[in-house]
């Protein structure tokens, strides 16, 4: 769901990610192009050594590029120090991880009122503000109740809450239904599509061609550079195909 009059949140150009390993000097991301709108729900997918990892890091300012442009939300994020990144994390992502990250000593409340803790906002309006994220999940009924008594994808859905909690204009996944059952990562799917229809904008991130379907963009990413394929939101609903995969595959 592409909404060109509405802006670009991630505008990545000519990206290039080095690192360097004792007397070498590695180059992950070769110069990578790459833009999301606001509205648009696409997955970055990759087998490990791809690069997509790396990716995520950039986007997520958990890293900063070697060279090249990254502007998030207009916003040039290369050359910000850390206390900076740290603030446009907090300030523009929401982040999803394959492991929950939850404090299990804290209810589903508490785990979605700590990045608006960090923000300084009072008692009052954080609570108001992650009951409503646990609301939008389907979680209502379940905020007292700590981690270790919820199911994993209710544990997913608190962690999904907790991303939505500060309305950052991107959610970020990574490998969100990795550490999930077939039945219970469909569901978790279900409701991220569900969110991008609301207007959230989401870059997923995974190894799995069935999961990266779910998403209306692929960018398939294989040794440092990447490929795109588009497909309408009628034709993402329709999950993979039978020869999408092969299709995919040869094209990258």
């Amino acid at each position: 769901m592409t909404n060109e009059s509405s802006g670009i949140l991630i505008d990545i150009n000519n990206l290039v990610k080095n690192y360097v390993m004792g007397r070498e000097t590695v180059t992950i991301l070769k110069g990578v192009s790459f833009q999301v709108e606001k509205g648009d729900f696409v997955a970055i997918v990759g087998p490990s050594g791809s690069g997509k990892s790396t990716m995520m890091n950039v986007i997520g300012c958990l890293d900063t590029p070697t060279d090249g442009s990254y502007k998030l939300d207009g916003i040039e994020v290369r050359g910000m120090s850390e206390n900076k990144l740290a603030d446009i994390r907090n300030k523009k992502i929401g982040f999803i991880f394959q492991g929950f990250h939850l404090l299990p000593r804290l209810t589903a409340l508490e785990n979605c009122e700590l990045p608006l803790i960090y923000r300084g906002l009072p008692a009052k309006q954080r609570r108001a503000m992650a009951m409503k994220a646990l609301e939008q999940v389907g979680l209502g009924e379940r905020v007292h109740h700590r981690p270790s008594e919820l199911s994993g994808g209710q544990q997913q859905r608190v962690a999904i809450a907790r991303a939505l909690a500060t309305n950052p204009p991107i959610l970020l996944a990574d490998e969100p239904t990795g550490a999930l059952d077939m039945k219970t990562g469909q569901e978790v799917l279900q409701l991220m599509e569900d969110l991008n229809r609301q207007g959230h904008t989401i870059v997923l991130i995974t190894h799995d061609m069935e999961v990266a379907h779910r998403a209306s963009r692929t960018v398939i990413m294989r040794d440092g550079v990447l490929t795109e394929e588009r497909r309408d939101r009628d034709e993402a609903d329709a999950g993979v195909q039978d020869g999408d995969q092969e299709r995919l595959v040869k094209q990258a």
